[in-house]
């Protein structure tokens, strides 16, 4: 009767691997209960993604108002948005909600399989919704795409204290060091490197879904960020290892 409960708003995968039925599995795994609005039909499974079909923006705030005449969600988790205006929208609307409501932003840029969501990104744009929210967690390939050509963890740091968000860079797509992640707070880094794993690891679908989702489910319990970060971390490495095909188990 006690479990804390998180309100999740991103898109529907048939596989379960990433979306919505991620997040919510995820989330069960922490004895956290989970809400869910969607934001987008995908026609998808594990390998690639066919279509997407948006809904309409109203249509995403009303699935939102409903959830929120059930219950008051402290922690909200946005996944896919149609554009970064969109998350914007509903940023705003989740806290004329609940103004206390800390927002965990995962911004799906392009998914793994090759399909991009936004468009037209803008630096500006760009740190206003991160501003809005308590912690952005891009991956390495989407952080490069908001900032081409920059210095990262100089724009990560200078974010974290000028938006007032924190910023957790999942290192997943890293180049030089997979599986390194870094956690900013005020412009001040923490390396959260890989556990030392006694078996295989194998690439998921859907593994920032499940890390992000992770990550919020340990706020939502009350543990401190930093803590929250690493419990989430060993999480989807177990994830990772738990068989060798593109969906894991949770």
């Amino acid at each position: 009767m006690d479990r804390p409960k998180v309100l999740v708003v991103a898109g529907y995968d048939q596989s379960g691997g990433a979306g919505v039925l991620a997040d919510i599995k995820t989330l069960e795994a922490h004895e956290v209960y989970g809400y869910a609005a969607v934001t987008a039909m995908t026609w998808q499974n594990e390998r690639e993604i066919r279509r997407v079909e948006w809904l309409a923006l109203q249509d995403v705030l009303e699935q939102i108002d409903v959830c929120f005449d059930s219950a008051v969600f402290s922690w909200v988790k946005i996944g896919i948005t149609e554009s970064m205006a969109a998350a914007v929208a509903i940023v705003d609307h989740i806290r004329k909600r609940n103004p206390q409501a800390r927002v965990v932003l995962d911004p799906v840029i392009k998914a793994s399989s090759g399909a991009e969501f936004w468009g037209g990104l803008a630096g500006a744009e760009w740190e206003t919704l991160a501003a809005h929210c308590y912690l952005v967690t891009p991956n390495w390939e989407e952080i490069n795409w908001l900032y081409p050509g920059e210095d990262i963890a100089a724009r990560c740091a200078d974010l974290s204290k000028r938006a007032g968000c924190h910023v957790y860079l999942k290192g997943g797509h890293h180049p030089e060091h997979p599986g390194r992640d870094y956690l900013w707070t005020d412009g001040e880094a923490e390396m959260l490197e890989a556990p030392v794993a006694g078996g295989g690891i194998w690439p998921k679908h859907g593994s920032g879904c499940v890390l992000s989702s992770a990550l919020t489910a340990g706020l939502a319990l009350g543990y401190p960020l930093p803590i929250a970060a690493e419990r989430a971390k060993g999480y989807v490495w177990r994830f990772l290892g738990s068989n060798k095909t593109l969906l894991g188990w949770h």
